[in-house]
């Protein structure tokens, strides 16, 4: 039992898709209700990008991610900057309340720097943490373990920035091998860019998500010194055969690799995002399962409900206070 004065208050959402009323309630709930230490987005924040025009160009997707990025620039670092304003000396001696935020596989890539040099110039804001997708690894206040990813499994999605394949020997199926668009900075021109990407296939040469997981292993806390931490990991794609996973198809759409690192390693809680529909598919009766002594949670929140969903836990008692909460989106008059 971790000792009272090292409990710490997780709040946790995603898929928001560019959604600001229902961040805005997530965020004030977050910090105002549940009084939150750790705040986590994990994935979808960002407006899908819906305009007319031939999807499949590389104009077309280059436009999107322009706006993409404009609202993430504007709209979204303003209503962050909101609840999470810099400190001052004296206040970062206070109690210091922290929001992750993590991509996934809606929101373009390169935004992950544009948010990570918003929040750092002219001024640091150490009350926000932009995690890498690709892998991060951190100890906080020196008793939370957090581990962050945003990837997802091949689909037939046009955005491929966060796709991998799953495994070496995984044959990829026909329709999840469509070719799409990927986004990149090029420091020469300096300019923001899409280009196409001919789809993860089996002739893919990006590392796999068994491959960039097995990478993080280094940073982690050894498994025989880690008792004294929480182990909370974030990725916004589920695991194979889990509350996450399960489409309005009846298909299951997690990574197993993911499942085979987390049945390895043994976080406390896990926590995902991506299949909006994969609790209501489980009945809404339940939104954790488990893999062996891990408690696997979905936030199943679905960015064109009036509610937001979202999962609140406090880290010396997971499994006794892990929770699902549902919250009125409220109307906003704000100009974001």
């Amino acid at each position: 039992m971790m000792k009272k004065d090292k409990n710490r208050r997780v709040v946790f959402s995603s898929d928001f898709h560019g959604n600001l009323n229902m961040l805005e309630t997530f965020l004030s709930y977050s910090v105002n209700d549940l009084d939150g230490d750790y705040i986590i987005l994990g994935g979808d924040i960002g407006p899908r990008g819906e305009s007319a025009g031939d999807k499949e160009t590389v104009e077309y997707h280059h436009g999107e991610m322009m706006k993409q990025k404009r609202w993430f620039q504007e709209q979204f670092c303003e209503l962050v900057e909101k609840y999470f304003p810099h400190r001052g000396e004296e206040e970062k001696q206070k109690r210091k309340r922290k929001l992750f935020i993590v991509l996934g596989n809606s929101d373009w890539q390169v935004n992950e720097a544009v948010l990570k040099q918003k929040f750092s110039f002219p001024l640091e804001n150490d009350s926000v943490k932009v995690c890498s997708g690709l892998g991060d690894v951190f100890v906080e206040d020196e008793c939370v373990e957090f581990v962050f990813t945003a990837l997802v499994v091949a689909s037939n999605h046009r955005k491929k920035d966060w796709e991998r394949k799953d495994v070496d020997a995984e044959n990829v199926p026909e329709k999840n091998q469509r070719a799409g668009f990927i986004s990149r900075y090029n420091e020469e021109r300096e300019e923001y860019e899409v280009e196409k990407y001919a789809g993860v296939n089996d002739a893919c040469t990006r590392p796999t998500i068994a491959k960039t997981l097995a990478a993080l292993q280094p940073k982690m806390a050894p498994l025989e010194n880690s008792s004294c931490l929480t182990k909370v990991w974030v990725n916004h794609g589920p695991p194979f055969d889990t509350i996450g996973d399960l489409t309005h198809r009846n298909e299951r759409v997690g990574s197993k690799a993911l499942r085979n690192f987390i049945a390895e390693r043994m976080p406390d809680i896990t926590l995902h995002g991506h299949i909006h529909e994969s609790v209501k598919e489980h009945g809404n009766e339940a939104f954790t399962s488990r893999i062996k002594n891990t408690l696997v949670a979905s936030s199943g929140n679905d960015f064109m409900s009036d509610v937001c969903h979202g999962i609140f836990f406090e880290t010396n008692d997971i499994a006794g206070t892990v929770s699902r909460f549902e919250v009125k989106v409220k109307e906003s008059n704000s100009t974001y």
